[in-house]
């Protein structure tokens, strides 16, 4: 019962941590001046355990017309944290029992996601005659009817919000598992925490700076994407847009991507380099094996979870139209492979840059 109850513990910090990161990017985007802060919030965070946003949305002058839309889209800044803070809970009791705290994690997960699924529902407050201007092709440009505004609600499927809780649990537990019986992974992984801090810390004051509170918002919500994104499109690995859009940013690769995945991958390097005595030569190569299907493995399910979709239609009088479909996707294989060879290499040259600053700082000592 004491391991079941810790697992619940870490369940619960977890949600805590998930509605923080959650709250602080809707506040920053300014969610909360027209109300339901909470509710918003509540939807946010069952997004990001993978649930499916509705949307309804119906003139308020009482035409027969009614919008539907469907969004699918994981704030991984949102699940990253929850994932985090997860594992390392159930992580603080070395002793046997983490799958006792892992199951009623999961327990406790699925309740609480389900829980806000169900408080994820309220009203929008949507400006009239809304378009599509400036993101469609061929000059399309449909405008939603409605000359007194929109009375528009929200809510967030239980189910897959759920389903996507259980898998998380899973694969953080297994994820501690594996750095309970090879101690090479835990290195790895902890290696690269402060890495990912900086870099994190790093892109939100950037955004902050030059984006405002918003630009730092997106960051906040969606840093694994945006990370992920470029370090892949440096590698060579496309994203594509389908449907409606073409007001997306260029996302074909090289470019600045190519310096960013650079700089992101030789800073791994660097801090998960084998410190094992012996020949600088050897350490690097003990480096490269290690770090490569480590980066791979991390971009290919970044990339898998960073697909996003959303699909409007209007319905009349027993006819439904599409009028906006988008889709975002990269391929997860293509991914795992420019990952694996450039962790690879990213290891393998950080490894000699490391023992070639150290040689030069001891020279310089002397």
């Amino acid at each position: 019962m004491r391991e079941a109850g810790r697992g619940l513990a870490a369940a619960a910090a977890a949600l805590l941590a998930m509605v923080m990161v959650a709250a602080a990017g809707l506040a920053l985007l300014g969610a909360g001046r027209t109300g339901g802060f909470g509710a918003l919030t509540a939807a946010v965070v069952a997004l990001a355990a993978g649930g499916t946003a509705e949307v309804g949305a119906a003139p308020a002058g009482g035409l027969p017309v009614v919008v539907r839309g469907d969004l699918h889209l994981l704030p991984l800044g949102v699940s990253l944290a929850g994932a985090a803070v997860l594992a390392g809970v159930l992580l603080r009791r070395r002793e046997n029992g983490l799958l006792v705290r892992g199951a009623a994690a999961a327990a406790g997960l699925a309740m609480g996601l389900s829980a806000f699924a169900f408080a994820a529902r309220g009203k929008l407050a949507l400006p009239g005659s809304v378009t599509t201007a400036g993101c469609v092709r061929n000059g399309v440009s449909p405008r939603l009817p409605g000359s007194g505004g929109l009375d528009a609600g929200f809510s967030v499927a239980a189910g897959p919000a759920v389903a996507g809780a259980v898998a998380g649990t899973v694969v953080v537990v297994g994820t501690c598992l594996l750095g309970t019986r090879f101690p090479v992974v835990t290195s790895s992984l902890r290696a690269l925490r402060w890495p990912a801090a900086g870099l994190a810390v790093l892109c939100l004051a950037a955004a902050w700076i030059f984006g405002g509170a918003p630009a730092a918002a997106v960051v906040l919500l969606a840093l694994p994407q945006l990370v992920c994104g470029a370090v892949t499109l440096g590698l060579g690995v496309p994203w594509t847009t389908t449907g409606l859009l073409s007001c997306a940013p260029d996302l074909s690769p090289g470019g600045p991507a190519s310096w960013v995945a650079a700089a992101v991958l030789l800073a791994c390097g660097v801090a998960a380099r084998s410190r094992r005595p012996g020949d600088p030569l050897r350490r690097a190569v003990a480096s490269a094996v290690r770090l490569g299907p480590v980066v791979g493995a991390v971009i290919a399910v970044v990339t898998l979870l960073s697909r996003a979709s959303v699909d409007i239609t209007v319905s009349a009088f027993g006819l439904s139209l599409p009028v906006f479909d988008a889709r975002l996707t990269a391929n997860p294989l293509l991914a795992l492979v420019a990952g694996v060879v450039g962790g690879a290499v990213a290891g393998f040259a950080g490894s000699l840059l490391a023992d070639g600053i150290s040689v030069s700082s001891r020279a310089w000592k002397r």
